[in-house]
């Protein structure tokens, strides 16, 4: 039978912009995922999967505001296009400006993509996997 659900690192005195925990099953379809679409109720999919990354944009809504809004905005859908079918990482491609390869963020650079130019505040060490492969 499956279990109540818990955002990772779910703690019940911190749930106030949590949505409460749900049934987990073995499979969600589209309409249902469709349903998680706010920043405070964050589902996505891709690669067959579905993620409740609700806790993910709770944590970093303060440090990192500006990098949580790409994956708001995609709250409710499936984002299997972002990512490269064969590594599973996101997808790169050449930056018109720069003609660098780097990393092809269609609704914008989303927590854990580097930015472009070196700057001092991103810190790599302050996540131990990116979220797409925790």
């Amino acid at each position: 039978t499956p279990h109540l659900s818990h955002p990772s690192g779910y703690d019940k005195n911190r749930t106030e912009n949590l949505p409460k925990p749900y049934k987990l099953r073995r499979y969600y379809t589209p309409s249902e995922v469709s349903r998680h679409n706010q920043h405070n109720d964050c589902w996505v999919s891709f690669f067959y999967g579905v993620y409740d990354l609700t806790k993910l944009l709770s944590d970093n809504q303060d440090k990192q505001g500006a990098l949580c809004v790409p994956i708001a905005k995609a709250a409710g859908s499936d984002i299997t296009h972002w990512f490269d079918p064969l590594t599973q990482e996101p997808k790169r491609a050449v930056d018109p400006e720069t003609n660098l390869v780097w990393w092809h963020c269609p609704m914008g650079r989303y927590l854990h993509i580097p930015p472009m130019i070196p700057d001092s505040t991103w810190d790599p060490s302050s996540f131990a996997l990116p979220w797409w492969k925790d």
